[in-house]
Order: structure tokens, then sequence, then C-alpha cells
């Protein structure tokens, strides 16, 4: 493409029956100029981003000239500066979007984290452009574009749309990164670009079954919620059968029931099957929860007095962070207040994915102190994971923490909960697979199906090294015999590292 070539993400197909009816009644009162002034002032956010859903979310797919949420401001010009040089540069390019809920609501992830993994794609976007950087080539260069599906990706479908109709030509787009949480929405957005034939590469996405079997088109980064729950198991069973003990360690489990949240009833499912595999004793106290009905915190309160009416040594928490936030406030009350460990899987990040004040964030923790719970949790990157890991000098991290500090010019301690790293590794093989269908030379044509072939190249005799570990995928597209971080949550939202466990 020469770099006259303009990316246009096209405008998605209006849905609302509303919109229409407005939109009639406009252009009959004040004929076509008033449908115009309808669109540019209710419809149009900007090129590529309308105005969608019951909020009136601007969703869509931008070059990062526009700004989904204050928070992704500085990111976003940051993208936008890297497309315009690329575009400039003379050479062939390619674009892959990044789709996430970049204007969230309750139920997503804080703006931080979203801000932390769009970073860490700004900087694979970097290494894969700059030979300087990463030794990865320069040819196709790579246009990172910003899809915002709305809040609870509720949105995706008109999202999507676009995403098909910028599917190779001259648009070329040529696969999808990040994907967001583990959801039916996520989960329908999926399968409708898997039908489109668009490769994906999930981020942080971790539910199990997300490809059906004999279907590929969506891999991962992340560690699936089975390697999780297997890996905190193996875990609770060292500590169950530890010799000395002058009583039994007892495990228990408080679940979501709510069949909406697919990452929650994945977890729960993972442990329960991961507990009878490797033989962990689990105490059923029929604990449980539904984040999709009201009075969550009502339903907690109950909890919390179950619980302390015969504490267990360890609780598994298969649910959201931002559900766990409410029960460590329910223990805190007094006649609770009962030490005990709680483990979980990644998702504890929504614990302090909530926008407060400094004097909030205080009153928190000293709540957390209050109620004695101690938080363990599988995270799925951490900085200190892989320092012995990499054999000689091939780790990659040390780069990624100098090129943090210096672009993004934000401390390292910000890489703790893992987000800028599976962030950079989503880009990062997604440019791999690229790279490989342009050959030798970077002088083949690129498309969604030379991507989708090369990713499934990516296997155990050839890795991609990411900054989150060695990155290689069995036939599901799921990562394989990637070891996850046991960390500490602290009262303060510091990241404590444990160990590394193993599924």
């Amino acid at each position: 493409m020469s770099d006259e070539d303009q990316l246009t993400a096209p405008r998605p197909r209006p849905r609302a029956w509303l919109r229409a009816a407005v939109a009639v009644a406009a252009a009959g009162a004040l004929g076509v100029g008033g449908y115009l002034a309808y669109e540019a002032v209710f419809v149009r956010c900007a090129d590529g981003v309308y105005a969608e859903g019951p909020r009136g979310e601007c969703v869509g797919v931008t070059d990062g000239s526009y700004v989904f949420d204050a928070a992704l401001r500085d990111i976003s010009r940051q993208i936008l500066d890297e497309n315009r040089r690329v575009a400039k540069s003379g050479k062939p390019w390619v674009s892959v979007a990044y789709f996430q809920p970049m204007t969230p609501g309750t139920g997503d992830r804080g703006r931080d984290s979203i801000r932390r993994e769009l970073e860490g794609a700004y900087l694979a976007q970097r290494e894969l452009n700059d030979p300087g950087r990463g030794g990865r080539g320069d040819s196709p260069q790579i246009k990172l574009l910003l899809a915002n599906s709305g809040a609870g990706s509720q949105q995706w479908q008109p999202v999507v749309d676009q995403l098909k109709e910028m599917k190779d030509g001259d648009r070329h787009l040529v696969a999808v990164a990040g994907l967001g949480q583990s959801r039916r929405t996520t989960q329908q957005a999926i399968d409708a670009l898997r039908e489109a034939r668009i490769p994906m590469m999930g981020s942080t996405v971790t539910a199990d079954g997300i490809n059906p079997p004999g279907q590929t088109g969506f891999w991962r980064v992340a560690a699936t919620n089975s390697d999780q729950a297997s890996a905190a198991v193996r875990h609770l069973r060292t500590l169950q059968n530890r010799p000395g003990r002058q009583r039994p360690y007892r495990v228990t489990t408080i679940r979501d029931r709510s069949e909406q949240d697919t990452y929650s009833t994945s977890l729960y499912r993972s442990f329960t099957a991961a507990a009878a595999r490797h033989g962990l004793k689990v105490t059923d106290l029929g604990l449980a929860y539904s984040s999709a009905d009201p009075a969550t915190a009502n339903a907690f309160s109950s909890l919390a007095d179950r619980v302390c009416a015969d504490p267990p040594d360890a609780l598994y928490f298969a649910g959201r962070g931002r559900a766990l936030r409410v029960f460590i406030e329910a223990m805190s009350a007094a006649g609770r207040r009962c030490p005990t460990t709680v483990v979980t899987g990644d998702d504890v990040i929504g614990v302090f994915d909530v926008p407060e004040s400094y004097e909030a964030r205080r009153t928190f923790r000293k709540v957390w102190e209050l109620s004695r719970l101690t938080v363990h949790h599988t995270v799925l990157a951490h900085p200190d994971q892989w320092t012995d890991a990499y054999p000689g000098s091939d780790n990659p991290l040390p780069q990624f923490r100098d090129h943090y500090r210096q672009d993004i010019r934000r401390l390292d301690t910000e890489l703790a909960d893992g987000q800028a790293m599976m962030g950079h590794d989503a880009l990062l093989t997604l440019g791999v697979a690229i790279r490989d269908g342009a050959g030798r030379q970077g002088n083949s044509p690129v498309s969604t199906g030379s991507t989708r072939q090369m990713l499934l190249q990516i296997s155990g005799s050839k890795p991609v090294y990411g900054v989150s570990g060695p990155i290689r995928f069995d036939d599901r597209g799921d990562p394989v015999g990637k070891p996850l971080a046991l960390v500490e949550l602290e009262p303060d939202g510091s990241y404590d590292f444990r160990k590394v466990v193993w599924p």
C-alpha cells in the first residue's frame, strides 16, 4: 500500500428503531439537511465511531484519533502517532484491531487495567515496526486500531460488522487482538469473527471451551481457567498433605451461580474437576451467590456468617474480583473477622478496579485489614515469574521493562498485575505470524488466511518468546505448558510474588 492510503473505518449499520424514527421525523421536518444534522449530533462521534445502545456509547474503530475514555488519552495519542508514522513510511502495512470495552461499565475491568493492556500492545507495535527494538524485521508494518465494543461488550455486533468490512482489501485488517473478558457477549463476538474467518488472539480471555471441537480461529496467550484452577488445586493439595499437621487442612468454595458470566462458571467447574483429579479434599458448604441478581451485598453478609461459623483454612473463590471486594467488606463486620485464606483466579484485579478517591481507598484498606482475610491468586503474568525461567540471555522482560519506563513513562510497578505483559504478547504473537506470512523478503501478500495459517505453526518446536513466557499452542489454540505466578494481593493494592505454580 502506498503512503497515500488512508485507513478510514466503515460506519456500522444503524440498528435502533428509535434512532430510525427520530431520523425520519428530522428528515420530514427539515429535509435532508435535518437528517444530516441529526446524524452529526446524535449518531456520529467521529470517523468510524458512532453512538450505539441505550447508553449512547461511542463505539466503533479508530486509529487513535478518537479517544474513547479520558484514561486512554495518552496511549491513544501514542498509537495514533505510530500509525501516522507507518502511513508515511512508504512501506507495506497491515492493520490489527484491538477489540475491548473501552467505555467500561460496572461489570468490566477498570480503566487503568484497560490502559495498561493497550500500553503493552503499543510497545509490541513499536517492537514489530522497528527492527532495532526487537530484531523481528519491519515488513509489513503494523497499524494498531482501537475497537471499542462498549460496556460489557454489549455493542459487539456493530463493531464486528465494521471489522468484517475492513477485512483484507484496501483497509487490510488481518487479525483482531484483545477480546476483553470471558462473558457471553465476548463469546458471541468471537463466534462472529470466526465465521468471518478473521483470526483472533485473546489477551486475557480465560474461560474454557471458546473454540468448538475441530474449529480454529481463536488463539490466546492467557492460561485457561482449567489451567489456573489446576495450579491452585496442586498448591492447596501440597498444603493439605503437609506432614505434621495436627488437624486436617480444610478447603471449601464460594461460587457465582450466574450463567451469564462464563468466567466464573468455568472457574468453578474447572476447580471441582481438578480437585477430583488431583485428590484435593473439598468440603462443600453450598456457599453461593448470583452476580446477575440484586442485593449481592446482602448475600455476602449471609455467606460471611456461614464461613466464620466454622472457618476453613482456605476458600476457593470462583467469582469476579469486584464480587470478592464485597465479600471482604462483609467479612470485616464485628462478629466475623475470622482468619481465612482466599484463593482465586486472575480476575482478582477487579478488587481495585473501581473509581474511588484516595480517602475511599484508605478506608477500604482498613476494612480489609479488619476482615483478616489473606488473598492469594493465580496471575497470568508477573515480572518476577521469569527471572530464572528463560535460559541465559533469552529473557525479553528486561528490555520490555526499559521500554515501559522510557516510552510509557510510568513506574514498572504497574506491570505487577500482568495486564501490560498480556497485551504485549497478544499483539506480538500476531505480529510474528504476520511476518512469517510475508516471507523472508517481507514482500509476500499478507491476509487473514496467511495469518491464520502461520498461527497454526506456532507449536512446541517454534514458540514465540513473550514477556509472559514462551508461547506455543495446542490444536485448540490454547497455550501449552505455561506456568502461572501465585501472588498475594495486599490491602494496599500491591502484588507480592509468592512462587511459580504449574497446572
